[in-house]
């Protein structure tokens, strides 16, 4: 079975990383970047940072591109983990509520996809200077990206402009929680409780499925970024 095209970029990517280590200077300034966020609070080591490594030109460009490239395959990750926080209410004694705690992690969701889509459009302006001769269709994949998960991008702009989340199913959750709460009503304590397990589990599979369909974005954009850069097909 051939290698993925993600997994074909994460090799070419580790490679590309191990000639950066032959370049004058980049090993002693990552020596001191590490000190320093090490020893940055010791009152016997110096504060200053030793700031961003002038790169070529060249390797600049190829730079931006890997480091694009990891923002996008980052977000992805966080997005993906937010189905463990669904599953888990680790609080107790009413620290944070299981309606806010569901409330926070849906709004959590949602934003991931926004940020996905601006480091897509980073990205991809990144492999434009990196590859001009080559013709990148970006409107079009963006605009593919944004149908497959209007819902969850009209959710996050509803969040940013507008209010916190609201989901029928999640109002249940505060008044149940809150009926039990008043009436110390056991009865009203299982609706609860049963109500937060399913929906928890309803919203944890469809982070898993999300997760599946960003999974063919990703591979997209990986064999995309190996097509048109040249020196990553080098390394």
């Amino acid at each position: 079975m051939s290698d993925t095209s993600v997994i074909l970029m994460s090799k070419a990517i580790g490679k590309w990383m191990g000639t950066l280590e032959q370049h004058p200077g980049w090993k002693e300034h990552r020596r001191k970047r590490f000190n320093h966020t090490l020893y940055y609070d010791d009152p016997f080591f110096t504060r200053e940072s030793p700031g961003d490594f002038a790169f070529p030109n060249e390797i600049e460009i190829q730079h931006d591109v890997i480091m694009t490239y990891l923002g996008v395959y980052q977000t992805l990750n966080v997005l993906k983990q937010t189905e463990y926080y669904f599953r888990n209410h680790p609080f107790r004694n009413n620290e944070v509520s299981k309606f806010d705690h569901l409330t926070n992690i849906c709004e959590m969701y949602f934003s991931r996809f926004y940020e996905m889509k601006e480091r897509l459009k980073k990205h991809f302006n990144a492999l434009k200077v990196a590859a001009p001769q080559y013709k990148i269709e970006v409107g079009p994949f963006i605009k593919q990206f944004e149908r497959a998960f209007d819902s969850e991008i009209r959710a996050r702009n509803g969040i940013h402009h507008h209010g916190r989340f609201e989901d029928l199913a999640l109002d249940r959750i505060f008044l149940t929680e809150s009926i039990a709460a008043s009436r110390k009503d056991t009865g009203w304590r299982r609706e609860h409780n049963a109500d937060y397990r399913r929906l928890s589990k309803e919203w944890a599979e469809r982070v898993r499925q999300s997760g599946i369909r960003l999974d063919a974005f990703i591979e997209e954009v990986a064999r995309a970024t190996l097509a048109t850069c040249d020196f990553l097909r080098e390394t």
